[in-house]
């Protein structure tokens, strides 16, 4: 749920329940079920947008329109300690039903999707691209794939037992076409780069 924003509940085959908050659009994650590294919820590094087309100086782009439209949000958080990571990502107005391949990347959004770089990887793997499943896999990378809901919100967290060093931390989220492979020889790979978002250096 984003901050100031009206979401919907399923509460049944033809009902609809509107809840909305004013707090953080963080408050949405405390109480989860996933235990986050540093006991209680707090992100270290957060960013959200708002995905529109391209303009000088966006930090969240959608380059394909009919699959994540102008008006879709996402948010990224990012908690972590000495030793372990959370990562969590939020989206709303998506296309309903449809499933979004997500990782974290390197470089940071620009026009051409391919600018953010490849997929952030803690150990990284000598062969590029990476397809190879040793280093292509949801514990190596960032992986955040998810399913947008009948109202096209989703949410995803990603469990990780690796940090960022300081000054070398991802610097996108990217949302693919597809889901994402794992298969040896496309592991990694999710079709084309829909969407991006920037994410503060640190």
């Amino acid at each position: 749920m984003i901050a100031g924003c009206t979401n919907s509940v399923d509460v049944g085959p033809t009902n609809r329940v509107a809840v909305t908050t004013s707090a953080s659009p963080w408050t949405v994650f405390e109480g989860s079920a996933s235990p986050s590294p540093a006991g209680s919820w707090s992100p270290d590094t957060v960013a959200s947008g708002t995905f529109l087309p391209y303009r000088p100086g966006s930090t969240a782009i959608t380059y394909d329109p009919a699959v994540v439209p102008p008006g879709a949000t996402a948010s990224v958080a990012i908690a972590q300690n000495t030793q372990t990571m959370e990562v969590r990502l939020q989206a709303a107005g998506l296309v309903p039903r449809r499933v979004y391949g997500a990782h974290l990347h390197t470089q940071p959004c620009t026009a051409t999707p391919d600018d953010a770089g490849p997929h952030y990887q803690h150990q990284a793997d000598p062969s590029k691209p990476s397809v190879d499943p040793s280093y292509a896999n949801p514990m190596n990378e960032v992986w955040l794939d998810l399913t947008a809901d009948g109202y096209g919100e989703a949410t995803s967290t990603a469990l990780l037992k690796w940090t960022f060093p300081a000054g070398e931390s991802a610097r996108s989220l990217i949302l693919h076409a597809q889901p994402t492979k794992t298969a040896a020889g496309v592991a990694g790979t999710a079709g084309p780069r829909v969407a991006c978002l920037t994410l503060p250096e640190r």
